[in-house]
């Protein structure tokens, strides 16, 4: 896979959010955002390499047992979505820890949404996404539980337009949202971001199964976006 350059990381706004932050928390936001992201590129490309040659070792290593009955997933990844723990901006930086929110405070998560820009023939890809997904629609959605009550909410999406000639190799979404204020115990919370193609035809979808701690820059797999909110 080749190196994504930082022009090819697009911050998108999408649709209009639910919730708006104050200025000045936008402001801190923004300058935040753009040390993850910058984080994010140098890291995450390593990532994904290791994950396609992990992929394309367990081929080889199935073909070679002629195994039966078990398809092989092929290495190639199109289409995939991150998420970052959510980031609460109530006093001076650092904003930590992340997954520790009081009630009442403005948060945000940050999800990136992957498009392979390379070309692998082999598995199928002769066109890169990049191009097949040029002048398609995208919607990324956070749908959030809360686990202390076992109630809906709240839930946000973000839908927008890969504009030609090619959609970025990376796209940044931002999910605000302001912590409920709890009664005399925490709220614990979950939530799940999810990608796909709007346009009929286009079979890319994908969930946020990949989540970097915003305070460590730690990368963990198959963990629940999890946080807490808690009365001041």
């Amino acid at each position: 896979m080749s190196s994504s350059t930082k022009d090819e990381i697009v911050v998108s706004a999408g649709t209009a959010p639910t919730l708006a932050p104050p200025d000045d928390v936008r402001k801190r936001a923004d300058e935040t955002r753009d040390d993850l992201i910058d984080r994010f590129r140098a890291t995450m490309q390593d990532r994904l390499d290791e994950r396609q040659a992990a992929q394309r070792a367990k081929t080889q290593k199935a073909k070679t047992e002629a195994q039966l009955g078990e398809p092989t997933v092929g290495p190639y990844v199109a289409f995939d979505l991150y998420a970052f723990t959510p980031i609460q901006f109530g006093g001076p930086p650092p904003y930590q820890p992340s997954r520790i929110i009081a009630g009442g405070e403005w948060a945000v998560i940050y999800a990136v949404m992957f498009v392979n820009p390379t070309i692998d023939i082999p598995n199928g890809f002769a066109v890169p996404p990049t191009t097949q997904l040029s002048g398609r629609e995208y919607r990324v959605s956070m749908e959030q539980v809360n686990l202390t009550d076992v109630t809906d909410g709240p839930d946000d999406f973000r839908q927008d337009l890969f504009t030609p000639p090619a959609a970025p190799a990376f796209t940044v979404l931002e999910f605000w949202f302001q912590a409920p204020v709890p009664g005399r115990k925490p709220l614990l919370f979950e939530a799940n971001l999810s990608a796909d193609i709007v346009d009929i035809g286009q079979p890319y979808a994908a969930f946020a199964s990949t989540v970097i701690d915003a305070d460590t820059g730690q990368i963990q797999e198959n963990i629940p976006l999890r946080y807490l909110v808690y009365p001041q």
